[in-house]
């Protein structure tokens, strides 16, 4: 096991164009473990082996666009199996 840190890109951070007003946000986040897909079909599990590399791209689009990893895959497969 490598226990090196890795440098990290802390540009967003310094970003002078926040918009933050320091105003916690009191809005209620809809919780998505409770959403249905919408044909009213429930999840299933599986289990897929990808590459880590795949894997670490996957997860980094995902929080990039505020959606879980496999909604990410469900949307992709539905696309490419269409």
């Amino acid at each position: 096991m490598n226990l090196t840190p890795r440098p990290r890109d802390l540009t967003a951070l310094l970003n002078s164009d926040r918009t933050d007003t320091a105003i916690p946000n009191t809005e209620k986040t809809k919780n998505r473990k409770d959403e249905k897909p919408e044909s009213g079909e429930g999840w299933v599990k599986t289990s897929v082996s990808l590459r880590a590399s795949t894997r670490r791209r996957l997860k980094t689009w995902a929080a990039a666009h505020d959606m879980r990893i496999q909604e990410v895959l469900e949307d992709a497969l539905d696309s490419y199996l269409s």
